[in-house]
């Protein structure tokens, strides 16, 4: 459950870009499982940190992209509808091309929906050149400090005889509950520095466990990165109270700079762009 999930709300009276929606949840949180597959044991991160699609396509050989390839892309509604989009786009381009064809016309397809949500997120364009780096651990950490804004919970929209009308988007019994485009659309409420109290007692399937994610976070934060988690969730507060846009925020170029390191297509097959990389 210690995803990096990232959502944004109503970013309209904040930034210039429109409101934040739950479909960002999904877009930018595959995003980050593209990037990073945290291995807690070694403290190493796994993944290649390219926005290849490697999370469904490479993992476990390429033999699970049919369900969705990572485990973790399955392990909230909003990532695993996205994932299941992806999925289904793919199936059809393979009627009319090769899987290796499939798979970069699909990623350019997801790089589509990155650029929309990577606004919402950030309030800036969407970088115009890459960088041939690495990603680093700091990047992760302000990822997971911008936990801030998950909700706890979510709005269905189904028949007026649907009995579920919201859920909680920890309860792992809803995590591959697919969302519509109307679910998808809906606004999430603001940063306020704090997170929700779901993500402070996530339960662990099959045992009486729960799992702090905000205790979590800080940990990660102040270990691998030079920030505070207290600061960082402080600032986020004065953006959500509108004293400060959160394109000021004083972190946020970290999102800016591990974006332009997700879309290198240097030594990488299936990113095609025309965004350089540097």
């Amino acid at each position: 459950m210690k995803r990096i999930i990232l959502t944004f709300f109503l970013l309209g009276a904040h930034a210039s870009f429109g409101q934040v929606l739950l479909r960002d949840i999904g877009v930018i949180g595959l995003a980050s499982h593209d990037m990073f597959t945290w291995d807690r044991v070694n403290e190493i991160n796994l993944e290649n940190g390219r926005l290849d699609l490697s999370t469904i396509f490479d993992y476990e050989g390429g033999k699970r992209w049919k369900k969705g390839g990572n485990p973790k892309n399955a392990e909230n509604a909003p990532v695993w509808t996205i994932t299941k989009k992806l999925v289904t786009f793919h199936k059809e381009q393979l009627k009319s091309m090769s899987h290796e064809e499939a798979r970069k016309l699909t990623t350019s397809h997801f790089h589509k929906m990155i650029v929309n949500s990577y606004k919402r997120l950030s309030g800036l364009e969407f970088p115009d050149f890459a960088v041939n780096a690495k990603v680093t651990n700091t990047e992760q950490a302000v990822l997971r400090a911008l936990h801030d804004i998950l909700p706890g919970r979510v709005k269905t929209y189904r028949s007026k005889l649907y009995p579920i009308k919201s859920f909680k988007l920890t309860n792992i019994l809803m995590a591959k509950f697919k969302l519509n485009e109307k679910e998808l659309d809906q606004p999430i409420k603001y940063f306020d520095g704090d997170y929700d109290q779901e993500y402070k007692e996530i339960k662990i399937p099959f045992s009486k466990k729960t799992i702090n994610l905000k205790e979590v976070d800080g940990v990660f934060i102040e270990k691998f990165s030079p920030y505070n988690q207290a600061d960082m969730l402080e600032e986020l507060r004065t953006v959500g109270q509108g004293d400060l846009q959160i394109n000021e925020v004083s972190f946020i170029f970290h999102v800016k700079e591990l974006f332009q390191k997700g879309m290198c297509k240097t030594d990488n097959q299936w990113i095609v762009t025309d965004i350089e990389c540097l």
